[in-house]
């Protein structure tokens, strides 16, 4: 980090000196002094570099440097920001009164500083450090760069035999079993157990046999909570924002129901018995299919034992004969040439690596680009294979480290500010990059562009890993341990990752900290800020539940990141480059942000009640990027953002009426990623839309437009069609939506091809009067469409094309159509293939609407209409004698439909019996039939694979008939607020049957559920009347959660419940007073008959119960649908849609 910091300080001492700033202070002499010794220690800086590794008296010299370094940048920082003028006259400002104080404390400390670099230069002649050139880049270095905007993951080789061995453990040995198989994989860090997890994760066999795979990233911090948060971020791909172990617990209950799943927990280091076997009771108190499972990687045996229900299968290193074809891979590239010179040196290296693949992909990137002999000698007689600290692991990533370009160095060593296992984003790794300083300028060269390259030599070298991107192009990734050890040893206390409880006792050398919340209170007062002499990053991960009323006093900050609401200690952190709020209560950020002359970068993420910036924020003209995400209260930008002449990034723009705050204010600015232009009410004229020059904003790759509720606008008459016209991006867009558009037409670059060519998403939201689209069907890279809210298309795409040679939405996956009462068909034409590729359709409030065959489809959620629509999706494009048995979907989809969601079909009652072909279908919902009343006998037995059926608020719903004895897949039967329901006489013919939901239904309907054989969970709600429960309750030995909820007259507990010894958990929620007096543990009347109970509930406030919670998951759905007909604001749910994407 020496080299970075010691040449910004060298140059920013000349810009100093060439201003007369120093003869100003009177430290002219001194100025020219501390360049000659620091330019004199930089250039023996690299040799330096190399004899830390085994003086430790080296390494000590070149702490003291890059301290004294830092607190001479903190130094000249602050001179550069006071020194700047207060209006047009520099002479005034120098002879203000607060600046000549400020000059006097700057020119003692610089002075104060000289003599300990004076100190530190005279040190450097006992060493024997040889002068060297400062390493140049080379323009041979720069070639590879241009072909790495596609992430691509190195071969694995030599773990075929481990992987078949766990497969077949898997979809063999464990996939009968009624207990969860748990089966531990261990082997030394650098061996590659994640690897290995990895494959057989994605191995298409398992992801077959397996409903639901799960990846949860464990590391050394066991916490329940924080296991449960990531198993449902997985499983649902959303943040749950649950707080209570009580909540997640139901919630992760709920997600991993009627299914066989497979749960790796990756990284265990947990030897604490207790703490697993709690988190694994809670595992199998859900109802889960047969065989699920669970894999554990670990570096520990003890781990291992205390997990595995199976032996452990140890992970050795690879032969050499394994390793060899990864090294060189990594070496020559999957179709290099190999020299043979080289490779007979290569296979002595790959000795080292004792079976290591990460040692061997790291070296052997490390010399991909070296091909000269004495290159390669250099990495295999390497003083770094004999230190004796290091494993030869470690010793092949430190010399792979000590073998990037100095200015490289401090960009890796710096990741260790990330806790491990962290994910991060490459963006934003950049932004704390360029905030501390760590990208060097070159040329004209952006230092975006100049991050952008490091972070891809970095990955080039294998330093990064689990490297993900979105359609978009926006990268995470995360490092291995062992990188992630090696960043934090070169930091040693300059850098600290940790929970709070670490944080008391810091270095006085500490310039990073990072930190995760615990259950522990925080508090900054219990941190010695004061003690730091110069803190440069503060960043929480995982805001604390404790929203925090004040700033910490940190004053050299250049990155904060917080859920701070208290902003006023702002006011004193002159140096700040990085500033992020989340999750916190702000409504404005106050008047002193605006003095942050250095802030580059600003983000608001989730930030409720945040409305709008201060005024002055233009005076920011070092401000490169504004972010803004879920800040639903904003209500302005800000004002004159046109003068922020370096901004990159805007994502948010809202256009008002006065003066500051229209689309002229984007005419200026290169802007890239994402914007959203609220506002566009305000518009007055096509010729102000021009001027956001969109076309001209060729980095932009997600643009979205949204006009709002016209009754506040002071704007009339407009003819929004030729705003929307000028308002034409670029052709490099992947992601467009059009929220609250009032033409009755779309412009005509809309229905240019070659300008929407590589769009995959699209949103059209509330643009009601639009009578035609344009053709969507014929973007080759759409993948997702979402129409919502147009009351007047009749096609989806009415466009001409040739069936002989065209295919209409060729790459669609996912298709969403919401409020579309007069929609009759997908194309106008006839005989065109078209939808081939669609996994999941969504339909809501589309009744005249009739589809083609769907050869693809696997979920289907229908919502409002009539039973016309539902004979479109089955019955239409098969011929007449076929239509009889199979047709639409039924026709084409008898292996592939999956789910089923139906509701709001007022008049339907029945299901076609056609439904019984689709024997691949598993889930059935039904909600809001009115005039439904039953499922023939026939639909029943075709329904083979069926393991989930939810029949809600059917009101005539009666019977399920005895055919419900072919369900023999069936796992969770949920009936709720249908008050004619009976059971069949055989449901002890559901052998498969695990969970049943019984809630608002005719209090006769228990009569019938005794003798399940196998019922694991039963939950009860809502039986106003009933007194007593049946006897025949203690007869269900196989129970292990009971739920009773909404019992008022319930007096006592049956005794047969003493037979339930299975019986985990018994919840009595909103019950009467006595029965939970008699229930009252150890001196209530009923305490005996639930004494062997380990988990006893009784709750008589109004939470929400487990039966409400489900009906509210299933209704989540159709949030759209309910507030277009309630004719609420679209503005929240585009922004939703645009997050979901």
């Amino acid at each position: 980090m020496a080299d970075v910091l010691l040449g910004t300080v060298i140059e920013n001492l000349g810009s100093f000196f060439r201003e007369e700033l120093a003869s100003f202070l009177g430290v002219g002499e001194l100025t020219q002094k501390l360049c000659g010794n620091l330019t004199a220690i930089r250039a023996i800086l690299k040799d330096a570099e190399v004899k830390q590794i085994t003086s430790h008296a080296v390494k000590d010299w070149l702490q003291k440097l890059a301290d004294a370094a830092h607190v001479l940048d903190d130094i000249l920082d602050e001179c550069s920001i006071t020194s700047k003028p207060c209006g047009d006259n520099k002479w005034i400002t120098r002879f203000h009164p607060k600046k000549i104080l400020a000059r006097r404390d700057i020119g003692k400390r610089m002075k104060e500083v000289a003599k300990k670099i004076d100190v530190i230069a005279e040190e450097r002649i006992k060493f024997g450090l040889q002068v060297g050139v400062i390493e140049e880049r080379q323009r041979g270095d720069d070639e590879w760069r241009q072909t790495t905007s596609v992430i691509t993951e190195v071969v694995v080789y030599g773990r075929d035999k481990d992987k078949e061995k766990i497969v077949e453990f898997l979809l063999r040995h464990a996939s009968d079993s009624e207990e969860l198989s748990i089966y531990p994989i261990v082997g030394h860090s650098g061996y590659g157990k994640t690897t290995l997890a990895q494959l057989v994760y994605n191995d298409e066999s398992v992801s077959t046999h397996f409903d639901l795979k799960i990846w949860v990233c464990v590391s050394d911090d066991f916490s329940m909570i924080k296991i449960l948060h990531s198993i449902i971020e997985s499983a649902t791909g959303q943040n749950p924002n649950l707080s209570s172990l009580e909540s997640m617990q139901k919630k992760v209950q709920e997600v991993l129901q009627s299914k066989r799943y497979l749960l790796v927990l990756d990284d265990v280091w947990n030897e604490d018995h207790g703490k697993w076997y709690k988190f694994k009771f809670l595992l199998q108190s859900a109802i889960t299919r047969k065989g699920s499972s669970i894999l554990v990687t670990t570096r520990l045996e003890i781990v291992a034992s205390i997990m595995g229900t199976q032996p452990r299968h140890l992970l050795v290193g690879l032969s050499d004969d394994d390793i060899w074809p990864l090294f060189k891979h990594c070496t020559f590239g999957p179709n290099g040439e190999e020299h043979a010179e080289l490779a007979t040196i290569g296979k002595e290296i790959v000795r080292k690596c004792v079976g290591s693949p990460l040692a061997a992909k790291v070296l052997g990137s490390l010399l991909r680009f070296k091909r000269e002999k004495h290159q390669w000698l250099s990495i295999k007689e390497s003083k770094f294979w004999n230190l004796s600290e290091d494993n030869p692991i470690m010793s092949a990533l430190r010399l792979s480290y000590y073998n990037l370009k100095l200015p490289l160095r401090p960009c890796f060593s710096f990741c260790a500010v990330f806790p491990k296992d962290f994910e991060i984003h490459k963006e934003c790794l950049i932004h704390l990059w360029m905030a501390n300083g760590l990208l060097t300028s070159r040329g004209n060269l952006q230092m975006e562009l100049l991050g952008n390259e490091v972070w891809n030599e970095l990955y080039q070298r294998s330093f990064f890993q689990e490297v993900k991107s979105d359609i978009v192009g926006n990268i995470t990734f995360k490092m291995h341990d062992l990188v992630h050890d090696l960043a934090q040893s070169i930091m040693g206390e300059e850098c600290v990752a940790s929970e709070v409880s670490s944080l008391a006792d810091l270095s006085i050398r500490v310039h990073h900290i990072s930190f995760i919340d615990s259950k522990e209170k925080l508090d900054y007062k219990m941190i010695p800020f004061n003690k730091i002499e110069s803190l440069r990053t503060f960043l929480e991960f995982r805001p604390s539940t404790k929203k925090l009323d004040v700033l910490p006093p940190i004053n050299l900050l250049r990155a904060l990141r917080t859920s701070s609401f208290g902003l006023s200690a702002l006011r004193n952190l002159m140096h700040l480059r990085y500033l992020e709020l989340c999750h916190s209560r702000i409504t404005t950020l106050p008047g002193s942000v605006c003095r942050l002359q250095k802030l580059q970068t600003l983000k608001l993420k989730d930030c409720p009640y945040f409305s709008h910036f201060p005024k002055q924020l233009t005076q920011l003209q070092e401000l490169r990027h504004i972010v803004i995400e879920n800040c639903f209260s904003l209500v302005s930008t800000p004002f004159r953002i046109g003068e922020l002449t370096c901004l990159k990034t805007l994502t948010v723009f809202i256009v008002g009426s006065k003066t500051g705050f229209g689309l002229a204010e984007l005419h200026n600015l290169q802007l890239g990623g994402m914007l959203h232009i609220r506002g566009l009410e305000n518009v007055s004229n096509d010729g102000d839309a021009r001027e956001a020059n969109l076309i001209g904003n060729k980095d932009l790759n997600r643009l979205y437009l949204s006009w709002g509720d016209y009754t506040n606008s002071q704007v009339r008459d407009v003819d929004v069609a030729r705003v929307l016209e000028a308002l034409e991006p670029h052709s490099g867009l992947k992601s467009f939506g059009v929220n609250g558009y009032r033409g009755t037409h779309f412009p005509r670059w809309m229905s240019n091809t070659s300008i929407l060519k590589g769009l995959v998403h699209i949103i059209l939201y509330g643009c009601e009067t639009c009578r035609k689209l344009p053709p969507f069907g014929k973007l080759p890279c759409l993948t997702n469409l979402v129409i919502v809210g147009m009351r007047d298309i009749k096609y989806i795409d009415d466009d001409m094309y040739d069936p002989a040679t065209e295919k209409a939405f060729a790459s669609l996956k996912k298709l969403t159509l919401c409020s579309l009462p007069n929609l009759e068909r997908v194309l106008e034409v006839d005989g065109v293939e078209m939808l081939h590729q669609l996994l999941d359709l969504d339909l809501t409030d589309v009744p005249k609407l009739t589809l083609p065959s769907l050869p693809s489809i696997e979920s289907l959620s229908a919502r409002g209409g009539n039973e016309e629509l539902l004979k479109s999706i089955f019955y239409n494009n098969c011929s007449d004698d076929v239509a009889s048995s199979l047709g639409g979907i039924a026709c084409n989809n008898r292996y592939n439909l999956k789910f089923l969601f139906i509701a709001y079909f007022a008049k339907l009652k029945e299901l076609p019996v056609e439904l019984s072909t689709l024997s691949a279908l598993e889930s059935i919902y039904i909600y809001y039939c009115d005039e439904m009343d039953s499922l023939s006998e026939h639909l029943l037995k075709g329904l083979s694979s069926l393991r989930i059926l939810v029949v809600s608020k059917c009101p005539k719903f009666k019977s399920l008939s005895d055919s419900m004895r072919h369900l023999t897949c069936l796992e969770i039967l949920k009936i709720t607020n249908s008050p004619q329901f009976v059971f069949p006489h055989n449901m002890n013919s559901l052998t498969s049957l695990r969970q049943l939901v019984v809630w608002g239904c005719n209090e006769n309907i228990l009569d019938n559920i005794e003798g399940i054989p196998s019922l694991k969970r039963l939950s009860l709600d809502n039986f106003p009347s009933l007194t007593s429960l049946p006897d025949w309750l203690g007869a269900m030995t196989s129970l292990q959660v009971l739920q009773i909820s909404r019992f008022p007259m319930l007096r006592s507990l049956p005794d047969s419940i003493q037979q339930l010894q299975n019986l985990q958990k018994l919840s009595i929620l909103r019950s009467s007073m006595l029965l939970r007096k008699r229930c009252k543990r150890g001196v209530g009347e009923d305490w005996h008959k639930i004494a062997h109970i380990p988990a006893l509930i009784l709750e008589s406030d109004a939470k929400t119960s487990f039966c409400e919670n489900i009906i509210s998951a299933c209704n989540t759905g159709k949030q759209i649908w309910y507030r277009l007909q309630h004719g609420y604001t679209t503005t929240g749910e585009f922004d939703r849609l645009i997050e979901e994407l």
